[in-house]
């Protein structure tokens, strides 16, 4: 009874399990081949059962269905599973991921700047993990550098490499500052000016917005379309527009065809009609409140032989800079910069070299820099003189690159030299700086170095106990934007005694240009 009714309770082993029926052919599934060959719904089901398993797989499959399948959004399928927050890790690597992303995006998508994006997180977010592959992502700028984005949404991206990246493009942390630091009373756009648009042609126009206190604004971009050019616009809030402000000013030059300026109920629109290659970079300079826009059109250019220097004597007019001993460093530094010119057009027949300014008047920090941009200088040199408030126990030569520093000295001479507040300095500059680039940071520490080092030699000849006060990073305006190798030199203490005393003199001032002239030659020889 037992055997007959309970077999597993009584111990005796269980039946072995019938066979499960073989698939009919029909049921198999056929294995996928040549995804060209295979038939449309088989592939379809293929991509959409690899995204959950291997989302590069499945965003190849995504490639081939775009052909075959043209109105089943496979491309923007394929962007959602390579660049979805939450995918499983286990899907893919992420920095393998991030790379077919970025050529998804410059290859079928038809998007390179947001690939340009794409590599460029990844060139930084894997540099430690995964340095071969962040090499391979670092690799894909320069084929992408016509499509730069704006050193803006670079500087967010750098600022916090590993942050999902929100929809559309990055907060403009130039934006933020000025929302930030907006008091949110109504301000008054005083004027806008465009420099480097004279004749046409230039290689860079920068346009300055000058306003009575700090607003703020928000960025816009538009495509081109039948019936307006491509277009970006500063929304200004609370913003008014004072007299003499040109409602539309036609410029024709560095891919910006015209600045077109209208009121509304919320504040100003100030919109930029652009060519389809230009390219632009925005950023604020304080005190008064400007918004700098800075257009080129095209990529990087390629450096050849040098061809045109500008040499930018600091201050002027009613800015007389440091004054010790009866002596004004706006004086001292255009009568050297006039010798480094001298010298220049002398050992450098082939090269133009251009002064910001000849005589004692006041060029703002943003038109001197303008100035190189427009005439597409290969160098920037600045010529300015130390000095402290207090006793300092050496003086000295001292040469900067515009980079992040947090050397109190520093900050507080680039407070001096920027005509702003220390807190300004340690806030705001320090966001412009992030805005360099990179490459143009160590192609002007090369211009710095030659520059040093000969003026510290000239200078020394005649006064030995000139303090080697070395190159240096520091957070000056003036060097913002540039687009070409830029430094700043402080070829001597003018608030040191034996430092003034030497200044006095044609015969020091013919050395420090000398020694500023040789380094140049020798920067433009390397």
């Amino acid at each position: 009874m037992c055997a007959a009714l309970l077999v597993v309770a009584c111990g005796a082993p269980p039946p072995e399990p019938a066979p499960a029926p073989a698939p009919r052919a029909e049921e198999a599934p056929a294995p996928l081949g040549d995804p060209f060959a295979a038939p449309l719904p088989a592939l379809r089901d293929a991509a959409e059962r690899a995204a959950g398993a291997d989302v590069i797989a499945a965003a190849e499959l995504a490639r081939v269905l775009s052909i075959r399948d043209p109105d089943g959004g496979w491309i923007g399928r394929a962007r959602e599973w390579l660049a979805s927050p939450e995918r499983d890790p286990s899907t893919g690597d992420p920095c393998e991921v991030a790379l077919a992303l970025a050529r998804l995006e410059a290859r079928d998508a038809a998007s390179p700047r947001a690939a340009y994006l794409v590599a460029f997180r990844a060139s930084l977010r894997f540099a430690a993990s995964a340095p071969d592959c962040a090499r391979a992502a670092g690799a894909m700028l320069p084929a992408l550098e016509p499509w730069r984005p704006s050193a803006a949404e670079l500087a967010a991206i750098r600022a916090d490499p590993a942050a999902v990246a929100p929809p559309g493009a990055p907060e403009d942390p130039i934006a933020r500052w000025a929302r930030e630091h907006s008091d949110e009373q109504a301000a008054t756009l005083e004027s806008l000016v465009v420099y480097g648009h004279e004749g046409g042609g230039g290689a860079a126009v920068r346009v300055v917005l000058r306003l009575d206190r700090i607003a703020a604004f928000e960025h816009g971009e538009a495509e081109a379309s039948a019936i307006a050019p491509r277009r970006t616009w500063l929304e200004l809030a609370s913003v008014t527009v004072g007299e003499g402000v040109a409602r539309s000013l036609p410029v024709g030059s560095a891919g910006l065809r015209a600045v077109v300026v209208s009121e509304g109920a919320s504040g100003t629109r100030v919109a930029f009609e652009l060519d389809e290659g230009a390219r632009f970079d925005t950023f604020v300079l304080p005190d008064p409140f400007r918004v700098v826009l800075d257009f080129e059109s095209g990529g990087a250019r390629a450096r050849g032989p040098v061809r045109r220097i500008v040499i930018d004597p600091g201050h002027g007019g009613d800015d007389f800079g440091a004054r010790a001993f009866g002596m004004r460093e706006s004086d001292l530094v255009l009568d050297l910069a006039r010798r480094v010119r001298a010298l220049l057009l002398a050992r450098l027949p082939d090269v133009a070299v251009i002064t910001t300014r000849d005589e004692d008047a006041f060029v703002s920090l943003e038109a001197r820099t303008a100035l190189a941009n427009a005439v597409d200088a290969d160098a920037f040199v600045s010529i300015h003189l130390n000095a402290a408030d207090e006793p300092v126990a050496r003086g000295g030569v001292t040469t900067f690159v515009l980079d992040i520093t947090d050397d109190r000295q520093a900050l507080r001479l680039a407070a001096r030299e920027n005509r702003t507040t220390l807190a300004e300095v340690s806030s705001l500059s320090r966001l412009l700086a992030s805005l360099h680039r990179e490459e143009q940071v160590a192609a002007s520490r090369a211009l710095a170095d030659h520059v040093h080092r000969a003026t510290l030699a000239a200078g020394r000849a005649h006064l030995a106990s000139l303090h080697d006060r070395g190159v240096r990073p520091a957070l000056f305006h003036v060097l913002v934007g540039a687009r070409m190798p830029s430094i700043l030199v402080e070829a001597s203490f003018l608030s040191r005694e034996e430092e003034a005393s030497a200044l006095r003199g044609a015969e020091y001032r013919q050395a420090l240009a000398q020694g500023i002239a040789d380094g140049i030659v020798r920067w433009a020889a390397r």
